[in-house]
């Protein structure tokens, strides 16, 4: 069965698939969220849009789509990332689950495989 893994990182988000145990990164997308919102102070609209953008094409050609955020979306103060959250889910109909520092951690030692299992 094939999956795709989206991670939405701080600098970029990183599209995997997989099949089984095997992972293959099919897109790296230079999105620069943190960035970003170190200079503005708040999540551009541009950036949000290119990462719903991305997914709303995904959506066309698979079914079995993850995506995750990095705990930088933890920064955010709780209104902005319910805003984000809640616009992201409506936009692409599909839902996003932000990881916890801890849960970052795992996936830098243990590489992306632990989230293949991962429900969101």
């Amino acid at each position: 069965m094939q999956r795709i893994i989206i991670f939405v990182g701080k600098n970029k988000t990183n599209v995997d698939i997989c099949y089984g145990k095997d992972i293959k990164n099919i897109l790296s997308l230079p999105i620069e969220f943190e960035k970003d919102y170190e200079q503005e102070g708040k999540l551009l609209k541009n950036d949000i849009q290119e990462l719903i953008k991305r997914v709303k094409i995904l959506n066309v050609v698979y079914y079995d789509i993850h995506i995750f955020g990095t705990s930088f979306f933890n920064k955010l103060e709780e209104k902005e990332l319910d805003e984000f959250i809640s616009n992201f889910e409506k936009e692409t109909k599909r839902k996003i689950l932000i990881l916890t520092d801890e849960e970052e951690r795992e996936i830098e030692k243990n590489g992306l495989g632990i989230l293949v299992n991962k429900e969101n």
